[in-house]
This record gives structure tokens, sequence and C-alpha cells, in this order.
């Protein structure tokens, strides 16, 4: 096990700053995650909280010691991490799915398999079956599965609850409402008929996706935390878990532009999207 370098000697902000750099150099082989230095303060806040008195040593050792999102590294990395989201957010992405993307993949004539890469608290993944619901009837055909994948057990605790308040649905009309959701009293619940298209996965997106064959992945506003190098290795396991001409939706900020020989841009006046190349 490599032990973190001495810091007896150096002066507190300067050993603090240099544990960081490595503590982040760690986060981002493990999971991807990897802070810009300028971006670097909720990392460090969160280093002294998690450690709680530790010296740099035992922290670290706690850290090399857990398997790739298990233990401290997990809890470390769910402290970081934004985990903010609403239902629909980027309307332009749903209104592509429901206007182009579902019916082309209707005519396929099978059941579809859709996928939410870092799917938070499952406002993303429950918007996109809304959606589905919209298009096909809450019990239509063809069935539709989706299925939310994230590295927090704690999120996806609240994911599978299926509970919300007013805020989380802001950007849904009202229809978009009625039709996901039942008013009650500690909240919006999830409609049965909308929550049995849907399950949860906890999954380390740096890790080959536990699904083939998927029609579609969402992964908006993930791989802007992640390194080039890291990046690049999400989507090359997206583009296994595609099916040949699966349709990949990315970040207003991201982009498969450069890798062309796995992902086609697909353009359409809402947005831009990108399909996994035919074998």
């Amino acid at each position: 096990m490599t032990s973190a370098p001495p810091m007896e000697d150096l002066q507190p902000a300067t050993a603090e700053a240099l544990f960081a750099e490595r503590v982040r150099a760690l986060v981002a082989d493990r999971c991807g995650y990897a802070p810009r230095p300028a971006s670097m303060a909720p990392l460090a806040a969160a280093l002294v909280r998690r450690r709680r008195g530790r010296s740099h040593e035992d922290y670290w050792d706690a850290l090399q010691g857990a398997a790739p999102g298990g233990g401290e590294l997990q809890l470390l990395v769910e402290d970081v991490l934004n985990h903010d989201t609403v239902c629909g957010r980027i309307p332009p992405h749903f209104e592509t799915l429901g206007r182009h993307v579902l019916p082309a993949l209707a005519r396929l004539g099978r059941p579809l398999r859709l996928a939410s890469l870092g799917c938070s608290t499952g406002e993303e993944v429950y918007t996109m079956a809304i959606t589905a619901a919209e298009i096909f009837g809450l019990n239509g055909s063809p069935a539709v599965e989706i299925v939310g994948l994230d590295l927090s057990a704690r999120v996806l605790e609240v994911a599978r609850a299926g509970i919300y308040q007013s805020s989380s649905l802001r950007e849904l009309s009202p229809a978009q409402r009625q039709c996901g959701f039942i008013r009650q009293a500690d909240g919006f619940h999830v409609r049965p008929e909308i929550a049995q298209r849907v399950r949860f996965l906890q999954h380390n997106i740096m890790q080959p996706l536990p699904l083939v064959g998927l029609d579609a992945v969402f992964c908006r506003n993930v791989l802007i935390y992640f390194n080039p190098d890291s990046a690049q290795q999400v989507l090359g396991h997206i583009r296994a878990a595609l099916a040949p001409g699966g349709w990949l939706f990315l970040g207003p900020s991201e982009s498969a532009l450069h890798l062309r020989e796995w992902f086609e841009p697909a353009a359409f006046a809402e947005t831009m999207l990108y399909r996994r190349r035919q074998l």
C-alpha cells in the first residue's frame, strides 16, 4: 500500500494543499471525478469534515483501502459531489426524446431500454419515463425500461422512494405533473405506472456498465467533472453498452465530436445528440 508523503515539517496550509491534491488524484483514478485546481475548495472542505482529526497518513490509508465506489472513498465523494437536480432539466433534450428518438425507436417493434448515468436523486429518470408515457401511454406499447445508475447509495435511496417537493417539479408542465405524480400530504409521489418502468443501480461509471443493448443513454453534466482520459473511458463504456444506432445525450458543455469513429453527431432543431455508429 502506498503511503502519504511525510508532512511533519511542512506549514499546515502547505500540508493540507498537498494532501488535497494527492486525494484529488486518487479520486480521479478510482471514480473519475477530477476538480480543476481552481475548484478544489469543495474537496478541501470535505477532507476537513471527513478526517475528523485523523492524521494525513491514517486518512490516506483509509482511502487507499476502500474498494472503488466503496467505504471511506465513496463517503468522501458523496460529500463533495453536487447532486442538485430537477425534473425536466434541459427541456430540449426531453422534447427531442419525445418528438424524434422514441418514435424512431418504436419502429423497431420490440421493448426499449434506456439508461441515465449519474442519475442522482432520480428526477431525470422519472422525466424520461414521463416522456415515454406521453408518447406511448401509461400502459402502452412498446414496453420501456429506464435504468438509473449512480455511485451514491444515499441519493439512490431518495430516487427509489420517488417522493419530491414542488421545487423539483418546477420545470414540468401541468400535464407532465399530472402524468407523473400524485400529490399527497408529504409531497408529490411518482405514479405506480411510471415507477414500474424504472429501476436504479449503484454503479461506478469508471467501470464497464452492467447493461447491454441500450437504445439511449443520458449522461448529462457528468463528464464535465472528469479529466479528459477518464471522460473518454466512460464514453467507451457507453459505446459498449449502446446498441448500434443507439442514442447518446450529453450536457450542453460536453461533446463526443472528437470520437467520430464511435459516435455520429445528429443535429436537431432543439439540440445536438450522438448515435453509436453501426457495426
